[in-house]
């Protein structure tokens, strides 16, 4: 089965990230209800420097269901190279 990992770079976000996850999270139980992706499948969303609490969700919303993962980046990159991050880090790890 396919496993879907999907990268989103987010930079202050904390004002809709929950939304989005939730969002997300509907749309990828159904997909694995259906046999579509596998149940292994993660939502990456990569902080690319953000100066509001949106890192703080990220680690809370992994806490609460390990379907969301997150990567910090130390400062703001750009939406680009935020992407290629989050890409690379889980290809690396032999994981996409």
């Amino acid at each position: 089965m396919t496993k879907l990992y999907l990268a989103i770079p987010c930079y202050n976000e904390e004002e809709v990230l929950r939304d989005s996850a939730e969002k997300l999270l509907n749309k990828y139980n159904t997909m694995m209800s259906e046999h579509k992706i596998s149940f292994d499948s993660k939502i990456v969303f990569i902080d690319d420097g953000s100066k509001d609490r949106t890192w703080q969700i990220i680690s809370e919303l992994h806490s609460e269901n390990p379907v969301f993962q997150g990567i910090k980046l130390s400062r703001n990159r750009g939406h680009q190279n935020a992407l290629l991050c989050g890409v690379r880090t889980y290809d690396l790890k032999g994981q996409g």
